[in-house]
Formats: structure tokens, C-alpha cells, sequence
């Protein structure tokens, strides 16, 4: 073999090797695109939040929780009953202590053109929550559909359900 073409099988050897590392780096990436989401119906969340999670669901002292992560003022304004709050530039830094307990989370956002649900169900899917729902038209579905809303700044004692304390 001449040395111009040993030199070239080395050189595409490790260009080979490089190129191998780049997309084992890139595949391990822990992002979320949008064909991860699960959107649901306000009837089919309902339903999600109501499923046993304590000892009979086996999941043991777990709760199921509607997240809301527009600013608190719009929590204030109106929101799903018995929802926390948790503004979206929140998530990152209370995920751990606020949602420890979460065993189903539905989050929602105030209508079909809001974006803040979808990227905070991303956020909580990229920070390890595998039953993340994301709740299709927001509030303004809710409403929609029927249900009724609350005003007002969070209670301790949703806080508590939610695992805080």
C-alpha cells in the first residue's frame, strides 16, 4: 500500500470516528420535539387526574396534578380548580420540590394559540416526567367545554397536594 493511500485511510478513518462520536452526541440528547407531546381533551385530562394513584393504583403516596405555567397574574385572573402554579421560567429550578409527588401531570395554557403549555410539557418530559399531558385549547377549551374556573393566588392547600410541603 503506498503512503499517500495509508495516509487517507487514516485520515478518513478518524473522520469516521469523529463523525461516529458527533451523532452518539447528538442521539443522547435529552430535547423533546413536538411529536412527543400528548394532547388531550378536557373530558380525556379529567379522566387522567382521576385515576387512583395511592395504594389501590400502586403508585404509592403519588398525586395527579393540573399545572399551570402562565405568570401568576393570569393564575390569578382564572384557573382550572385545584391547579398549582408554576410559571414557566419556574419549572427548571422548582420541579423537584414542588412536583416530587406527581404521578400524572396535565398542563395547560389560556388558548389554542398559546405556546407556554406545549413548552413546558416539554421542559417537564426533558427533566425526566414520563406522564406529561398537554390540554388541547388551553382554558379557553376548558371553558368551552363547560367547566368552571377560579380566581385568586394558589392555597396552601393545593400546594400541599401538590407535593410542596
Amino acid at each position: 500500500m503506498s503512503k499517500y493511500r495509508s495516509e487517507r485511510l487514516v485520515t478518513w478513518s478518524a473522520f469516521s470516528v469523529l463523525l461516529l462520536s458527533a451523532t452518539g452526541l447528538i442521539g443522547c440528547s435529552n430535547k423533546t420535539s413536538d411529536k412527543d407531546l400528548r394532547f388531550v381533551s378536557s373530558a380525556r385530562a379529567i379522566e387522567l387526574l382521576a385515576q387512583p394513584t395511592g395504594a389501590f393504583g400502586s403508585m404509592g403516596n403519588r398525586v395527579n396534578v393540573w399545572l399551570d405555567p402562565r405568570t401568576e397574574a393570569e393564575y390569578a385572573k382564572a384557573h382550572i380548580p385545584n391547579a398549582i402554579s408554576m410559571p414557566f421560567p419556574q419549572i427548571e429550578q422548582d420541579y423537584k420540590s414542588r412536583l416530587v409527588n406527581a404521578a400524572t401531570i396535565v398542563v395547560y395554557d389560556t388558548d389554542w394559540n398559546d405556546v407556554i403549555g406545549v413548552s413546558a410539557s416539554k421542559r417537564l418530559m426533558e427533566l425526566g416526567h414520563s406522564n406529561v399531558y398537554t390540554l388541547k385549547g388551553g382554558i379557553e377549551a376548558w371553558v368551552a367545554d363547560g367547566h368552571a374556573v377560579q380566581d385568586g393566588l394558589p392555597t396552601e392547600a393545593v400546594e400541599d397536594q401538590a407535593g410542596r410541603r
